[in-house]
């Protein structure tokens, strides 16, 4: 049986390093921030083990009736003489004690994985007693990873208990999808008794019993096994996506690792599959750090020519997470494009005052330069979309980025910063995040900026944020509609800017300069969700037509 892992029930302390900065809050307010995050674990923590004690409840009362079964066939037995007693009534009692020990055992493993779930979750909380740091960041990622792998595991468990009448080819699958998730669990394991050790090690040690080279030493066995965990052929897109197909990652060959044998990019005779990537990277928090990017190709498929299609997710978020999302509600979109989901350091985007201090626009550009010289990319066609965060990265990419490959770029729900142009001209980030230097964007690139008039994070009207910290204060946006201006005009675009909606459907007005090339899709009553509102027709279509466009452009 799994070995469930005892952690302190403690409340999680934040360190105010990892908490986001609201202006003018006061401690007692964060005082109440605080304990209400800790009810909304302990309710998430009582729903759990309420779904857990019904279920339990329910198994108790099939195993009365089953015991009660059994004790009359034994007592049956016991009493009929030699000659009454036949093969039947044997086998009977033998197929009842298997059934009782089935269910004990499902109701012990749901139990224990139940536990696991809110333990780990506990866990993950503690983690922000510990100072913000890079691995810090990777290990919060990897217990996210973990509860989502415990939570599908212990699901699996209840459909194979419940699911009686199930077909042999049904059962089979899940009990083979338990093995694969329960070797990933028992990995995932050892990084989580490695999270325990050092929350534990980290108040032992402001104790003053715990020398701080046995902590260096637990945050780099830590580090260990989280850069092995990453390095772990990782085939939940490749091969749960398309199940069936030769896993040509067992092959001794990994398509995933550069010719030195470590984390890179090396398609195999130059074609990109479905799978985790790696650029190396070194800056000043990290030193030949491998980024790692998700790509997924339309089917599996590697026979054919496809557009490329980078999406960026925003503060806080992952590529993971994002790449579950766009596959599952942009199907269409998925099965034209490759499409490639990257990873932002410490969940962010190198934006003005962000936690990451990396080269977002040289991470990116390296993926397309990778991407390119594979024979099933379209060379000339691609596309980045982000939202948030990534939607700045978006018009940082558009300033800095001269690569001819870019055609398309869709920044959702930011618009353009006033340190990316401060009225006058568009800014390079420069050394430091300085943006001191006036730049000159590439034309001949395509934009639709999507932005609602109720974001309470990014001002629609412009002007400063409530939250999002810049350096002396808060970040400061232009409004929606002139930053999609501004880039109509480096366009080419010489009429005015629009105040009249080029067209309506439903919430959204459309603001189309130079016949869609440069659109703003304005989402009344939307907040900074707004982006989900656009429908996968529309971004389809923006991003088809460019192509369209060139098509038409290209013939004699």
């Amino acid at each position: 049986m799994l070995n469930a892992l005892a952690v302190s029930k403690t409340p999680a302390q934040r360190n105010d390093s990892t908490k986001p900065t609201f202006s003018g809050v006061s401690e007692s307010m964060r005082e109440i921030l605080d304990e209400q995050d800790e009810i909304r674990r302990e309710l998430n923590a009582l729903k759990l083990q309420s779904e857990l004690f019904k279920r339990r409840l329910n198994k108790l009362d099939r195993l009365s009736i089953l015991q009660m079964q059994l004790d009359e066939l034994v007592i049956s037995a016991e009493t009929a003489n030699e000659k009454n007693r036949n093969r039947d009534g044997e086998s009977r009692i033998d197929f009842l004690e298997r059934q009782i020990a089935r269910l004990r055992v499902a109701m012990e493993t749901e139990t224990e994985l139940t536990h696991r779930i809110i333990e780990t979750s506990e866990l993950k909380q503690r983690l922000h007693e510990l100072p913000a740091s890079g691995i810090m960041t990777r290990l919060s990622r990897t217990l996210t990873d973990s509860i989502e792998n415990i939570s599908r595991l212990r699901q699996l468990h209840i459909d194979l208990d419940t699911g009686e009448d199930l077909k042999q080819k049904r059962r089979a699958q899940i009990e083979d999808e338990i093995d694969d998730l329960q070797e990933q669990v028992d990995f995932d394991s050892e990084c989580t008794e490695l999270a325990f050790r050092l929350v534990e090690s980290n108040k032992e040690n402001r104790a003053q019993e715990l020398n701080e080279q046995e902590l260096n030493e637990l945050r780099t066995e830590l580090r260990d096994l989280l850069q092995e965990r990453e390095h772990r052929a990782d085939r939940s897109i490749g091969h749960s996506q398309h199940r069936g197909r030769p896993d040509q990652s067992r092959n001794s060959e990994d398509p995933r690792i550069g010719t030195s044998g470590q984390p890179g990019f090396a398609p195999r005779e130059g074609v990109v599959e479905s799978g985790q990537y790696f650029i190396r990277q070194s800056w000043s928090q990290e030193r030949d750090y491998p980024r790692p990017f998700f790509v997924n190709v339309p089917n599996g498929k590697t026979d054919s020519k496809y557009p490329v299609l980078i999406f960026l997710h925003g503060n806080g978020g992952n590529a993971r997470d994002a790449m579950r999302n766009m596959l599952r509600n942009r199907k269409a979109i998925a099965s034209r494009y490759v499409m490639v989901f990257a990873q932002g350091y410490q969940e962010s985007w190198n934006i003005v005052s962000e936690r990451s201090k990396a080269d977002d626009t040289a991470f990116v550009e390296s993926i397309v330069l990778k991407l390119a010289e594979c024979v099933n990319i379209k060379k000339d066609d691609f596309s980045v979309m982000g939202a948030s965060n990534g939607a700045a990265l978006v018009n940082q990419l558009m300033i800095e980025s001269r690569l001819p490959h870019f055609r398309n770029f869709i920044s959702g729900v930011s618009p353009l910063n006033v340190w990316q142009h401060d009225g006058t001209h568009f800014k390079a980030r420069g050394d430091g995040n300085d943006y001191r230097q006036p730049a000159k964007p590439a034309t001949g690139r395509r934009l639709m900026n999507i932005s609602g008039t109720n974001d309470r994070l990014v001002p629609y009207q412009g002007g400063v944020s409530p939250h999002i910290p810049a350096k002396g204060g808060k970040l400061a946006f232009l409004s929606a509609e002139e930053s999609t201006y501004l880039w109509a005009k480096q366009m080419g675009e010489t009429a005015k800017q629009l105040t009249i909606p080029s067209r309506t459907q439903g919430q959204i007005e459309f603001f189309s300069y130079l016949e869609g090339d440069v659109v703003h899709c304005k989402v009344t009553g939307a907040g900074h969700g707004a982006t989900h509102e656009i429908s996968e027709d529309e971004l389809l279509g923006f991003l088809q037509n460019g192509a369209k466009k060139q098509k038409t452009a290209s013939q004699p």
